[in-house]
């Protein structure tokens, strides 16, 4: 962790901030310019920790006794949810809503009571994952400020516990509901004891309000945090509620036929090997392989030989069959088993899925998916697109794809100010037709073979990821020298993507982040390294961050502008965002309307410098049919 706890006592330093808009600025060693900012540390709570007043409020007439002290409260106030309850936490007392408690004695309140309550009040409420209120019904007034989110900024980190941030800004330590509960039968807990384990949490959301408010001023993220996070947990929380319909009859037939398929390779593979064996025994198909067929490569770990993906790729490449028979059967069988078998599984009575859109899920900003994780289906593959063909629009309806074209190169483009970047997409050029005859020196008249193009995409692609020469190599099956030329081309014909990529890295070697266009701040572990292996991975990772990074906040503001459009219309919904792909639910004679409309906000709700933006619309009654 880089950002330093502060006591309330301490007064705050001139912080030092970066900005990649302002690359024209700077100082003769290419480091770029910061701009320094006073912050002024503002305490807006007053918390009692002793004494406090803790009223379970489990019917409607204890409700209305404090209807008054909390319709008055105008002060900040926290809100938090768990799988039993809700509790709302003022500067001197916590108010809990038992909803979900099991048992003979369970006395909840009546959910609808409880949200249409909090929905009126006019509290500034903070809390930690709005969403999951939202996602309850609850309409809130005032969404002061989502701690999750704010650590997130601050920290980088993921996946955070609530119990993380309040005890590194807090002297208090709350448990977790493990330490607290043990593995007690969730239906014993009653609502006393689980009232105080929560009380705990939201007391100590409260307790760090002040200094993770004065951190976001600080490292110039309040910005980012209220114009472009938290208007989006409102977007993402009625994507969820609304879900896609999926076809399950289509998935089962879909089964069906991956049996059929798995069992003809099953067949294949024992024929290579000789003998019937559990191909998903790792042991016994490191024994066929290392042992009996004597192959090359073989990696013994204590528990036998190393069958991984790198080993069979490795296998395949000196022409093994049976290595890429092993690659078809695990490919097809995940597919299966993650999305063929199992969304069936998942639908509601509508037949919908709904997935969960997690805005801390990655270092860079991008929005992940969970339960299930409908961004990681394959794009490219027959098997993909299949499944795709299953995700289905309702009756009178179509599903409209609306995303960007090559929106991550045109944020390195309008970065790096590179000249040939820039002339090749405002004349709109084939960007991959150009790169491709710089790498494989063709003139004008030459024609661009396909094989060639493919490989130029990935090329230009892979500047973006940081890929390596070796790691090019892998991917095109050339040798490490000529994948190492490829990159040296590269730069020669968009020198400028050099020197930007050098400024992003020396200013994570001397800060120890990096920030996005718009300002988002991530820790770049190892930059400074003297270990050369970690921190070439941290250099690539830096580059990455600053360009995908301003891809999805592109997104973030884009969806936000959405939702000021649509939210009052009934013919259109928003359903998914898969990174640079927004997928609409559309009345078949809304279609065209709304192609106009969401083109211009697509199009126009952020400009880059340099480089347009472009979009491609597709429309079809299922999602196969409008990629």
């Amino acid at each position: 962790m880089f950002i330093k706890k502060l006591s309330l006592e301490e007064k705050p330093q001139n912080p030092t901030l970066f900005s990649l808009e302002n690359t024209a600025e700077k100082k003769e060693n290419s480091k770029i310019v910061e701009e320094k900012k006073e912050v002024e540390f503002i305490k807006e709570i007053n918390l009692t920790l002793s004494n406090r007043e803790l009223l379970i409020i489990d019917n409607e007439n204890i409700l209305n006794e404090q209807r008054e002290y909390l319709s008055n409260y105008k002060k900040i106030a926290s809100i938090y949810y768990e799988e039993l309850g809700i509790i709302i936490s003022t500067e001197d007392k916590d108010f809990y809503f038992p909803l979900n408690h099991g048992g003979l004695l369970a006395k909840n309140i009546d959910k609808n009571l409880v949200v249409n309550f909090i929905s009126e009040l006019n509290i500034k409420f903070i809390s930690y994952n709005f969403k999951v209120l939202l996602n309850l019904g609850i309409n809130f007034k005032s969404m002061y400020m989502d701690m999750m989110i704010a650590y997130h900024l601050i920290s980088s980190q993921t996946k955070i516990d609530p119990i993380i941030p309040i005890t590194e800004y807090s002297k208090l330590e709350p448990k977790d509901f493990k330490t607290a509960f043990g593995k007690i039968n969730i239906e014993l807990i009653t609502a006393q004891d689980f009232s105080k384990y929560l009380s705990a949490t939201s007391i100590g959301i409260l307790a760090i309000y002040d200094e993770l408010n004065y951190l976001l001023k600080k490292e110039d993220l309040y910005k980012i945090l209220m114009e472009n996070e938290m208007p989006l947990i409102q977007v993402l929380s009625l994507m969820e509620r609304k879900g896609i319909e999926i076809d399950i009859q289509y998935f089962k037939n879909y089964s069906l036929e991956l049996d059929k398929e798995l069992l003809r390779i099953e067949k294949a593979i024992y024929e290579e090997a000789g003998e019937e064996f559990n191909i998903n025994s790792p042991k016994q198909l490191g024994d066929i392989l290392f042992v009996k067929l004597n192959l090359p490569s073989g990696k013994k770990t204590k528990t036998g030989y190393s069958t991984d993906v790198m080993v069979l790729e490795d296998l395949e490449s000196y022409g093994y069959n049976i290595a890429r028979l092993l690659l078809d059967y695990r490919k097809l069988n995940k597919l299966k088993t993650t999305y063929v078998d199992t969304l069936p599984l998942l639908v509601d009575e509508n037949s919908r899925i709904h997935t969960t859109f997690n805005q801390i899920g990655t270092a860079t900003g991008r929005l992940s998916s969970s339960d299930p994780n409908l961004q990681n289906i394959p794009v490219k593959t027959d098997d993909g697109i299949k499944i795709r063909e299953g995700f289905v629009a309702g009756a009178g309806k179509v599903l409209m794809s609306i995303d960007y074209s090559q929106v991550e190169l045109r944020v390195l483009t309008s970065m790096s100010k590179d000249e040939n970047l820039i002339e090749a997409y405002r004349e709109e050029k084939d960007l991959h037709d150009l790169t491709a005859r710089r790498i494989f020196n063709l003139s004008d008249t030459e024609t661009v073979s396909r094989e060639q193009r493919t490989i130029a995409k990935i090329i230009n692609f892979s500047i973006i990821y940081g890929k390596t020469p070796f790691g090019l190599a892998k991917e095109l099956k050339i040798p490490v020298k000529d994948a190492s030329e490829y990159i040296k081309k590269y730069f020669e014909q968009y020198p400028k993507v050099t020197s930007f990529e050098r400024e992003v890295i020396e200013f994570g070697e001397e800060h120890g982040y990096v920030k996005t266009l718009f300002g988002r701040k991530r820790y770049i572990s190892g930059i400074d390294s003297k270990n050369k292996t970690i921190k070439s991975q941290a250099e690539r990772m830096a580059v990455n961050t600053v360009i995908q990074g301003t891809a999805a906040e592109v997104l973030k503001k884009v969806m936000v502008k959405v939702y000021d459009v649509l939210k009052d219309k009934e013919d259109i919904t928003l359903l998914l965002q898969v990174h640079d792909e927004l997928i609409f639910e559309v009345e078949e004679n809304s279609v065209e309307k709304y192609s106009e409309i969401l083109a211009d906000i697509m199009k126009n709700t952020v400009q880059l410098e340099d480089v347009k933006l472009n979009i491609n619309i597709n429309i079809g009654k299922n999602w196969a049919e409008a990629k």
